[in-house]
Protein backbone atom coordinates (compact mmCIF):
# COMPACT_ATOMS: atom_id res chain seq x y z
CA UNK A 1 0.00 0.00 0.00
CA UNK A 2 1.47 3.34 -1.03
CA UNK A 3 2.79 5.64 1.69
CA UNK A 4 3.39 9.39 1.56
CA UNK A 5 6.79 10.28 0.14
CA UNK A 6 9.58 12.37 1.69
CA UNK A 7 9.84 14.58 3.78
CA UNK A 8 7.85 11.89 5.61
CA UNK A 9 10.17 8.88 6.06
CA UNK A 10 8.37 5.57 6.47
CA UNK A 11 11.22 4.01 8.46
CA UNK A 12 10.85 6.70 11.10
CA UNK A 13 7.06 6.67 11.20
CA UNK A 14 5.20 3.49 10.31
CA UNK A 15 8.00 1.41 11.83
CA UNK A 16 7.64 3.40 15.04
CA UNK A 17 3.88 2.85 15.09
CA UNK A 18 2.91 6.40 14.12
CA UNK A 19 -0.19 7.26 12.13
CA UNK A 20 0.20 9.61 9.18
CA UNK A 21 -2.09 12.53 8.34
CA UNK A 22 -1.70 14.21 4.95
CA UNK A 23 -3.54 17.52 4.50
CA UNK A 24 -4.00 19.61 1.38
CA UNK A 25 -5.57 22.84 2.57
CA UNK A 26 -7.48 25.47 0.62
CA UNK A 27 -6.98 27.87 -0.91
CA UNK A 28 -4.17 26.72 -3.17
CA UNK A 29 -1.42 29.18 -4.15
CA UNK A 30 -2.62 30.92 -7.30
CA UNK A 31 -1.04 33.66 -9.38
CA UNK A 32 2.39 32.06 -9.04
CA UNK A 33 5.08 33.25 -11.47
CA UNK A 34 8.58 32.01 -12.24
CA UNK A 35 11.83 32.79 -14.01
CA UNK A 36 14.37 29.97 -14.49
CA UNK A 37 14.79 28.42 -11.00
CA UNK A 38 13.04 31.15 -8.97
CA UNK A 39 9.32 30.87 -8.22
CA UNK A 40 7.56 33.99 -6.92
CA UNK A 41 4.43 34.21 -4.78
CA UNK A 42 4.02 37.07 -2.30
CA UNK A 43 3.71 35.74 1.29
CA UNK A 44 3.69 32.12 0.10
CA UNK A 45 3.94 30.77 3.68
CA UNK A 46 5.89 27.67 2.63
CA UNK A 47 8.81 26.15 4.54
CA UNK A 48 11.95 24.32 3.46
CA UNK A 49 11.28 20.66 2.66
CA UNK A 50 7.52 21.10 2.38
CA UNK A 51 5.72 19.31 -0.43
CA UNK A 52 3.77 21.25 -3.05
CA UNK A 53 1.83 19.81 -5.97
CA UNK A 54 1.99 21.61 -9.29
CA UNK A 55 -1.66 21.86 -10.33
CA UNK A 56 -1.67 23.91 -13.53
CA UNK A 57 -0.08 26.85 -15.30
CA UNK A 58 1.48 28.17 -18.47
CA UNK A 59 5.19 28.21 -19.17
CA UNK A 60 6.23 25.82 -16.37
CA UNK A 61 8.18 23.66 -18.84
CA UNK A 62 10.25 21.99 -16.13
CA UNK A 63 7.26 20.76 -14.12
CA UNK A 64 4.64 18.04 -14.60
CA UNK A 65 1.02 18.62 -13.56
CA UNK A 66 -0.29 16.62 -10.55
CA UNK A 67 3.31 15.93 -9.44
CA UNK A 68 4.71 16.69 -5.98
CA UNK A 69 7.87 18.78 -5.59
CA UNK A 70 9.81 20.00 -2.57
CA UNK A 71 10.42 23.56 -1.47
CA UNK A 72 13.90 25.03 -1.26
CA UNK A 73 13.14 28.10 0.84
CA UNK A 74 14.63 31.43 -0.27
CA UNK A 75 12.59 34.38 1.01
CA UNK A 76 9.07 35.13 2.23
CA UNK A 77 8.05 35.81 -1.39
CA UNK A 78 10.26 33.44 -3.43
CA UNK A 79 11.31 29.79 -3.43
CA UNK A 80 12.81 27.11 -5.65
CA UNK A 81 11.60 23.57 -6.27
CA UNK A 82 13.37 20.23 -6.21
CA UNK A 83 12.34 16.76 -7.32
CA UNK A 84 13.59 15.37 -3.98
CA UNK A 85 13.73 16.78 -0.46
CA UNK A 86 16.88 18.89 -0.17
CA UNK A 87 17.85 18.22 -3.80
CA UNK A 88 18.95 20.54 -6.58
CA UNK A 89 16.76 23.38 -7.84
CA UNK A 90 14.75 22.62 -10.97
CA UNK A 91 14.78 25.02 -13.88
CA UNK A 92 11.02 25.44 -13.96
CA UNK A 93 10.91 27.80 -16.93
CA UNK A 94 9.48 31.29 -17.35
CA UNK A 95 5.83 31.56 -16.43
CA UNK A 96 3.23 34.26 -15.98
CA UNK A 97 0.64 32.31 -14.02
CA UNK A 98 0.40 29.03 -12.11
CA UNK A 99 -1.39 27.18 -9.31
CA UNK A 100 0.34 25.12 -6.60
CA UNK A 101 -1.20 23.04 -3.80
CA UNK A 102 0.77 22.99 -0.52
CA UNK A 103 0.87 19.63 1.29
CA UNK A 104 1.20 19.24 5.07
CA UNK A 105 2.21 15.87 6.55
CA UNK A 106 1.81 15.08 10.26
CA UNK A 107 2.85 12.07 12.30
CA UNK A 108 0.78 11.15 15.36
CA UNK A 109 1.44 8.65 18.11
CA UNK A 110 -2.33 8.45 18.60
CA UNK A 111 -5.13 9.14 16.15
CA UNK A 112 -8.63 9.14 17.69
CA UNK A 113 -11.61 8.15 15.56
CA UNK A 114 -14.63 9.72 17.29
CA UNK A 115 -17.68 9.41 15.00
CA UNK A 116 -20.95 11.16 15.78
CA UNK A 117 -24.21 9.36 15.09
CA UNK A 118 -27.89 9.88 15.82
CA UNK A 119 -30.44 7.09 15.51
CA UNK A 120 -34.22 7.38 15.58
CA UNK A 121 -36.53 4.45 16.24
CA UNK A 122 -39.91 3.59 14.74
CA UNK A 123 -42.11 1.86 17.36
CA UNK A 124 -45.27 -0.18 16.97
CA UNK A 125 -47.43 -1.85 19.68
CA UNK A 126 -47.14 -5.61 19.97
CA UNK A 127 -50.04 -8.01 20.72
CA UNK A 128 -50.12 -6.81 24.34
CA UNK A 129 -50.09 -3.15 23.38
CA UNK A 130 -46.45 -2.67 24.40
CA UNK A 131 -44.46 -0.40 22.09
CA UNK A 132 -41.59 -2.23 20.38
CA UNK A 133 -38.94 -0.81 18.10
CA UNK A 134 -39.48 -2.22 14.62
CA UNK A 135 -36.96 -0.06 12.79
CA UNK A 136 -33.87 1.93 13.75
CA UNK A 137 -32.80 4.59 11.30
CA UNK A 138 -29.50 6.46 11.37
CA UNK A 139 -30.51 10.08 10.85
CA UNK A 140 -27.16 11.83 11.35
CA UNK A 141 -23.53 10.75 11.02
CA UNK A 142 -20.17 12.52 11.05
CA UNK A 143 -16.65 11.12 10.74
CA UNK A 144 -14.26 12.97 13.07
CA UNK A 145 -10.57 12.41 13.82
CA UNK A 146 -8.29 14.11 16.33
CA UNK A 147 -4.56 13.91 16.89
CA UNK A 148 -2.09 15.58 19.22
CA UNK A 149 0.43 18.12 17.98
CA UNK A 150 3.62 18.59 20.01
CA UNK A 151 5.06 21.19 17.63
CA UNK A 152 2.63 24.01 18.33
CA UNK A 153 4.35 26.23 15.75
CA UNK A 154 2.85 23.97 13.06
CA UNK A 155 -0.51 25.52 13.90
CA UNK A 156 0.79 28.58 12.05
CA UNK A 157 1.18 26.55 8.85
CA UNK A 158 -2.39 25.25 9.14
CA UNK A 159 -4.10 28.52 10.05
CA UNK A 160 -1.96 30.97 8.04
CA UNK A 161 -0.05 32.51 10.92
CA UNK A 162 -2.73 32.11 13.60
CA UNK A 163 -2.92 29.63 16.47
CA UNK A 164 -6.51 28.69 15.68
CA UNK A 165 -9.07 28.95 12.91
CA UNK A 166 -11.10 26.95 10.46
CA UNK A 167 -9.80 25.78 7.10
CA UNK A 168 -11.09 23.41 4.46
CA UNK A 169 -9.18 21.03 2.26
CA UNK A 170 -8.64 17.33 1.72
CA UNK A 171 -7.11 14.61 3.87
CA UNK A 172 -5.66 11.10 3.59
CA UNK A 173 -4.98 8.93 6.67
CA UNK A 174 -2.58 6.01 7.15
CA UNK A 175 -2.86 3.76 10.22
CA UNK A 176 0.21 1.64 11.13
CA UNK A 177 0.35 -2.13 11.33
CA UNK A 178 2.49 -2.73 14.42
CA UNK A 179 3.03 -6.39 13.49
CA UNK A 180 4.38 -5.69 10.01
CA UNK A 181 8.13 -5.02 10.06
CA UNK A 182 8.15 -4.22 6.34
CA UNK A 183 6.52 -0.86 7.01
CA UNK A 184 3.08 -1.58 5.65
CA UNK A 185 0.03 0.12 7.10
CA UNK A 186 -2.98 -1.69 8.50
CA UNK A 187 -5.55 0.77 7.12
CA UNK A 188 -5.59 3.60 4.61
CA UNK A 189 -8.50 5.97 4.15
CA UNK A 190 -9.76 6.92 0.75
CA UNK A 191 -7.47 9.49 -0.80
CA UNK A 192 -8.16 13.19 -0.45
CA UNK A 193 -11.57 13.14 1.22
CA UNK A 194 -13.03 16.63 1.72
CA UNK A 195 -12.62 17.91 5.27
CA UNK A 196 -12.68 20.83 7.66
CA UNK A 197 -9.72 21.32 10.00
CA UNK A 198 -9.92 23.17 13.32
CA UNK A 199 -8.02 23.32 16.60
CA UNK A 200 -9.77 21.21 19.23
CA UNK A 201 -9.73 22.80 22.68
CA UNK A 202 -6.91 24.60 24.43
CA UNK A 203 -3.17 24.83 23.81
CA UNK A 204 -0.96 23.86 26.74
CA UNK A 205 2.35 25.69 27.02
CA UNK A 206 5.31 24.42 29.03
CA UNK A 207 4.74 23.10 32.57
CA UNK A 208 7.98 21.09 32.32
CA UNK A 209 6.63 19.42 29.18
CA UNK A 210 6.29 20.08 25.47
CA UNK A 211 3.67 22.56 24.35
CA UNK A 212 0.67 20.65 23.04
CA UNK A 213 -2.40 21.20 20.90
CA UNK A 214 -5.07 18.97 19.37
CA UNK A 215 -6.19 19.11 15.75
CA UNK A 216 -9.67 17.99 14.69
CA UNK A 217 -10.45 16.77 11.18
CA UNK A 218 -14.12 16.45 10.19
CA UNK A 219 -15.08 14.71 6.97
CA UNK A 220 -17.24 16.76 4.59
CA UNK A 221 -17.90 13.79 2.32
CA UNK A 222 -21.55 13.06 1.56
CA UNK A 223 -21.44 9.47 2.80
CA UNK A 224 -19.26 7.23 4.93
CA UNK A 225 -15.51 7.16 4.42
CA UNK A 226 -14.16 4.01 2.85
CA UNK A 227 -10.99 2.31 4.10
CA UNK A 228 -8.60 -0.14 2.49
CA UNK A 229 -6.93 -2.87 4.56
CA UNK A 230 -3.29 -3.83 4.07
CA UNK A 231 -3.43 -6.76 1.65
CA UNK A 232 -0.68 -8.62 3.57
CA UNK A 233 -2.17 -8.14 7.05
Amino acid sequence: MALPSSPFVSANSIFAGLSIIQLKLSPALSGVTSATTIVTKVAHGLTAGQQVIYVSGTGFTGLTAATAYYVLYLTADTFSLSATSGGSAISVGTSTVGVFQPVLIFEAAQLDDDPEQEVKSLARPDARGVLRNVRNVRTKAADKYTFGLDEVKRLLAIFSGSLSGRVIGTCTLWIPDLDDASGKCALKSEADFACTVTRDGKVTYGNSDFSKATIKIESNKLGDLTWTPDATA
